[in-house]
């Protein structure tokens, strides 16, 4: 199947092709949109139609060039896919890059903005001259977050959230109830970053109790202690990859009781899950206060990324809502 994989990302696909067919690639390409919108996958797919010889404008998932790289062990695909990503291993796929083999070398760096400053450093001269035949991606979130001496040297591919539709046909393919399947549909929100963990009733049911709960304490019908152990039970502890995901799960809810409370809109909103429990308990709730705790949120957000303590801001956040 190759490229026709990658779902719900015609224009990044279609422009991938035309790459494919004129075979005159840039040497950096830089993958950017949310995680889970199929950022990493199209890059391994575009690695293997560029060593395919097969089908080169997909790749055939067949030939024993698509079946080494599909399982990792071809000598022309190298990823770096760590929660850091460090000056020792850009040098891993420099001298990785000069080993001769045929075909195109395909270096992948997944979350580059993890990368150290050392590493970005390292990586600058070799994505602009990097070896004949070589090509590096780069996936990230935000172009905001990377140095624009990298952006510099790389062509832009954007990756946009994945129409419903889609995501519900790859939910559906572990959740056979229909209804269900829709549900978990639009709490991913046109992305597959949290498929494996919503697929799970036991998560699901805890997800659910962990924003209800949220819900409650800004209605002051549960302290700021009950809402602490809801969410250390879901996420077992308080760090920045947990208090990261609460907020904007907590932003996401709070644009869904203003879509419902000003605009009374239902069909857009993304925790459908919970379409009653905040039409019951929020059309005559003070909209000033939600607006509170939204900005609230977003500064709280702001203090994560200046590496600010994540327990520190959750707990903050909580306690300030408590007493608003």
């Amino acid at each position: 199947m190759g490229l026709d994989k990658v779902l719900g990302q015609d224009r990044a696909i279609n422009y991938l092709r035309k790459l494919l067919e004129r075979r005159a690639l840039p040497s950096t390409l830089i993958f950017v949109g949310e995680k889970g919108v199929g950022k990493k996958l199209a890059a391994v797919e575009f690695a293997k139609a560029l060593n395919c010889k097969v089908d080169p404008l997909n790749g055939c998932d067949t030939c024993k060039s698509c079946i080494a790289i599909e399982n990792r062990v071809h000598p022309n695909l190298k990823i770096v896919d760590k929660e850091t990503i460090g000056i020792d291993d850009i040098r891993d796929i420099i001298d990785n890059s000069y080993v001769p083999y045929e075909g195109y070398k395909v270096n992948i760096f997944v979350d580059v903005e993890n990368a150290t400053i050392q590493a970005f450093n390292s990586m600058l001269k070799f994505l602009e001259e990097p070896p004949k035949n070589t090509l590096n991606i780069l996936t990230c979130e935000n172009l905001e977050n990377l140095p624009e001496t990298i952006v510099s040297r790389g062509v832009i591919v954007k990756f946009g959230k994945l129409p419903l539709e889609v995501v519900k046909k790859i939910v559906k393919k572990s959740v056979e109830d229909d209804e269900r399947a829709s549900t978990i549909a639009h709490i991913l929100d046109g992305t597959l970053k949290n498929l494996e963990q919503l697929t799970k009733e036991e998560t699901y049911k805890k997800r659910k109790q962990l924003l209800t709960s949220f819900l409650n304490l800004i209605k002051k019908k549960e302290t700021g202690t009950k809402f602490i152990l809801r969410f250390k039970d879901y996420y077992g502890d308080f760090n920045y990859i947990t208090v990261n995901d609460f907020i904007d799960e907590a932003i996401d809810l709070l644009k869904d009781v203003m879509f419902i409370v000003v605009k009374k809109e239902t069909e857009i909103i993304k925790n459908i899950d919970l379409l009653g429990f905040i039409a019951d308990e929020f059309l005559a709730f003070s909209l000033k206060k939600i607006k509170e705790i939204y900005v609230l949120l977003t500064k709280a957000k702001e203090g994560l990324l200046t590496n600010a303590n994540a327990m520190h801001i959750i707990l903050s956040v909580i306690f300030t809502i408590e007493n608003i």
